[in-house]
């Protein structure tokens, strides 16, 4: 983590410790952005960096809303310059984990920057041999958000409707857009998130791919306002009034929203094919060797 001094590292493992049980933290990605800004009365042009880290926190406890306020304390006292996008998971889940995802928990411990581990209680992976992606579960994994997507798509969208709430229907656009995400993540990572605001699975996306950044970018005061509407969560129907929302965002939305699951289909099948290409040649090895 060059990007970072010690005593900023320091300052994330106390933020982090001081909020959850934690048996270790891995830092598996790191972003680094460069920013100028003008100042008018020096006349002078500044640039000032910005962090955003790829975290695993495993820990003893699971902490209601803990992602979010981690995060939340680490902008807030690091003056917004280091972010980051937290995976927080018990231990003890690491013995329940199917093979796909074990393969990702196991490679971030063997390779990332270990940033912290409880000396008494490391924490540590099962395992007979070293893991391997499981193809047909993420397979299986994908074909199910799928068939939700469509699902969603065929009782909302082909309502022509007048009086139609479109309330309702963008949270219907939550719900497509969150489990497009879900298959991005579990197909490039092999990670199945247990944190499901939009903001989050946006973050993850990032990791491997632009496609969220490219459909729903948070840069200016129109993004935020347009992402604002899209991330909220279903349950805040039961708030809402009629005109809620302004029909044109809405319109902008539903197409953006409709390009971006087609796109992510297209993604997901050449990665899918990708990765049992590879799968094959490693079978034809072992069976050469045999």
């Amino acid at each position: 983590m060059k990007a970072i001094d010690s005593s900023g590292i320091q300052t994330i493992r106390n933020i982090i410790i001081e909020s959850i049980s934690t048996r270790g933290i891995y830092c598996f990605g790191e972003k680094k952005q460069t920013q100028s800004f003008y100042t008018p009365f020096e006349e002078s042009v500044k640039q000032e960096e910005y962090i955003h880290l790829y975290l695993l926190v495993l820990g003893e406890e699971t902490i209601e809303n803990a992602t979010n306020d981690i995060c939340d304390k680490i902008k807030t006292i690091t003056d917004g310059r280091i972010t980051a996008t937290l995976l927080i998971h018990q231990v003890k889940s690491l013995k329940k984990i199917c093979d796909d995802q074990q393969y990702f928990f196991w490679r971030i411990m063997q390779n990332a920057e270990l940033l912290y581990q409880n000396a008494a209680k490391p924490p540590y992976l099962i395992t007979d041999a070293t893991p391997k992606r499981n193809l047909k579960f993420t397979s299986l994994y994908v074909a199910r958000r799928k068939n939700t997507i469509s699902t969603i798509w065929s009782w909302v969208y082909n309502d022509e409707d007048a009086c139609s709430s479109i309330e309702v229907k963008m949270s219907a656009l939550h719900q497509i857009v969150e489990q497009s995400s879900l298959s991005l993540i579990r197909v490039f990572m092999g990670y199945t998130p247990n944190h499901f605001s939009l903001g989050h699975l946006f973050n993850l996306c990032e990791y491997f791919s632009t496609i969220t950044a490219d459909f729903f970018p948070r840069k200016t005061k129109e993004d935020l306002a347009m992402f604002n509407l899209l991330k909220r969560q279903p349950s805040t129907l039961r708030f809402s009034k009629t005109d809620e929302v302004d029909y044109l965002y809405y319109q902008l939305l539903e197409e953006r929203c409709r390009k971006f699951i087609d796109l992510a289909d297209v993604l997901i099948q050449e990665e899918v094919d990708r990765l049992k290409q590879i799968e094959s040649k490693e079978n034809r090895i072992i069976e050469n060797k045999e």
